[in-house]
């Protein structure tokens, strides 16, 4: 074998060659971090050959590092000698659904170390449109005798104190309610209403000392003080929940027909109308579900989906990616491409177009929800995927 070339200078033409010692020393320094951006500009051409000479479809795949090893072994074996051709052919589906992983694994640990764009080598549509910005902590208060409150432009600090309760905005996409002496039954008993718009979020500390995320497009109804033997709000849209214990007085969350009760733990709720379902996640504590006549348990770890019947499906949760958005993140595991245009569609405030039926794709990887929208299209455009945006519509091409 003769020496092996600079990364930088390999041709990658459509009938180019690269040698098997070249594409893995390529490998080990994007894994490891430190690849130069010639060297990750050459894996970005050679990972748009690869799909350009190959028409192939993901498949389940294991989490991330996984991938990379298997990726490692099985490149190893389909790369020819030095002087033959690349056989693209004689790829995996499974290897072409790990390429396309690390490619976006590529894109986000530029974005997350370098803070620059991706030396992208084809032409995008989205170079000169007018980008969107990413959502941020916006909500409206609607109090019980129908007053609105923008939080979104309210300043810092006791936005009522009325009948023993107040209501603070203690920061920025955050709400606190307390009780601060004797509170009129009325005024408590009545339910105030916190709603997020397409692209925002917010935080809400109930008088109880429970905590709410709100997730973008959601509302939750609950009262200024809980009475009584229960605790009750109910929920349009997401909502990740640490519910404070409270002996004798369980608290609940109704959502889209689904009741889940709780005594003190924490776990997320997705009650989208688009959403295929009210799916519970349930990361601490025990959770009840009740659906009709329908009930079931959820342990640490599950995730109960409430069918069109009516019952449950209880599978293993993916916890990472049930509670990513709280986090700061879009977290993909074989989330395929219409899920994550919706998850868009709400961060972005968009309304998303498939002007196409094409490849069935299924995403592994993990985007901060800071990044504008054309940063992240570009990221979702290594696979192959082309976008047109006019305006606030995202065309899916």
């Amino acid at each position: 074998m003769g020496a092996t070339p600079p990364l930088n200078a390999l041709p990658l033409d459509r009938h180019s060659t690269m040698n098997k010692e070249s594409f893995l020393e390529l490998l080990a320094k994007i894994e490891s971090g430190t690849a130069t951006w010639e060297e990750i500009s050459v894996y970005n051409q050679f990972y748009q050959q690869f799909q350009t000479d190959n028409h192939w479809n993901t498949v389940e795949m294991g989490e991330q590092q996984e991938v990379g090893k298997l990726m490692y072994e099985h490149i190893s074996k389909a790369i020819a000698e030095p002087v033959k051709r690349i056989k693209f052919y004689n790829l995996t589906k499974y290897v072409a659904a790990a390429v396309a992983v690390l490619a976006i694994t590529v894109a986000i640990y530029f974005f997350n170390i370098k803070k620059q764009s991706i030396p992208f080598h084809y032409k995008s549509s989205l170079s000169a449109v007018k980008d969107i910005p990413a959502g941020g902590n916006k909500a409206t208060l609607t109090l019980a005798n129908g007053t609105q409150l923008s939080l979104t432009d309210a300043a810092n600090g006791v936005l009522l104190n009325q009948s023993g309760i107040a209501i603070t905005k203690i920061a920025d996409g955050q709400l606190v309610y307390k009780v601060n002496g004797k509170s009129d039954k009325q005024f408590i008993a009545d339910d105030n209403t916190i709603a997020t718009p397409k692209g925002g979020q917010y935080q809400v500390l109930l008088e109880d000392g429970s905590k709410v995320w709100l997730n973008a497009a959601s509302s939750l109804k609950f009262p200024a003080q809980f009475t009584g033997k229960e605790r009750k709000v109910e929920l349009s849209g997401e909502a990740y929940f640490e519910i404070s214990p409270r002996k004798n007085m369980p608290f609940h969350v109704v959502a889209n027909g689904t009741k889940v009760t709780v005594l003190g733990t924490h776990f997320n709720v997705m009650a989208y109308a688009d959403g295929g379902g009210v799916k519970t996640t349930l990361l601490e504590g025990a959770v009840k579900l009740i659906s009709g006549k329908s009930t079931t348990l959820l342990i640490p770890g599950q995730q109960g989906i409430t069918t069109l019947t009516g019952s449950f499906d209880v599978s293993k949760a993916d916890l990472e990616s049930a509670v990513a958005w709280k986090n700061g993140y879009f977290q993909f595991n074989n989330a395929d491409l219409p899920e994550i245009m919706r998850q868009l569609s709400r961060w972005y405030d968009i309304d998303v177009v498939f002007k196409n039926k094409g490849k069935h794709y299924e995403f592994v990887g993990e985007i901060s929800r800071s990044y504008s929208l054309v940063k992240v299209l570009k990221i979702l455009e290594l696979s192959d995927i082309e976008f047109e945006l006019k305006d606030r519509t995202l065309i899916v091409k």
